[in-house]
Order: structure tokens, then C-alpha cells, then sequence
């Protein structure tokens, strides 16, 4: 259980409905709160390796109850 100040490695990986890595445009990371509201601003990604990313992020000190990661990004447009 990761407190406040803590870094945590939030990790993702991009398969499609073959299980074929891809590695989609603009990705972002988005972290919400227990009450399911944003926290802060949508995170830019770049990838670590092919279909994988990962971000190290800080627990916030005004962080609400459990915190809920989502990783985003496009293709083809």
C-alpha cells in the first residue's frame, strides 16, 4: 500500500484482440481519486518498449482514499 510521498511505478501494456503488442499515439496517463475525480493533469507517456509504458508517480499529499490510474492513447486517428 503506497502512503503519501511514496513513488509508485504505474505500468502498461497495449495488446489488440490477437494479444499483438502495439504501440498506439499520444499516450496519457490520467490518475483519479476515490471519488473518482481527477487528479491533476493528464501525464504524457513515452513508450518502454515495444506496447509497454511506465511512469513513476508521486502519492500526492491531498490524495483522497484509493487512487485509480488510466493509461490512453489513439490509433489510427
Amino acid at each position: 500500500m503506497a502512503l503519501v510521498g511514496d513513488t509508485i511505478k504505474l505500468t502498461a501494456e497495449f495488446t489488440d484482440f490477437n494479444g499483438i503488442k502495439f504501440t498506439p499515439n499520444d499516450v496519457k496517463l490520467r490518475i483519479y481519486d476515490g471519488y473518482r475525480k481527477r487528479v491533476g493533469e493528464d501525464i504524457p507517456v513515452l513508450p518502454d518498449g515495444d506496447g509497454k509504458y511506465q511512469h513513476d508517480y508521486v502519492v500526492p499529499s491531498d490524495a483522497v482514499g484509493p487512487l485509480y490510474a488510466e493509461f490512453s492513447g489513439t490509433v489510427n486517428g
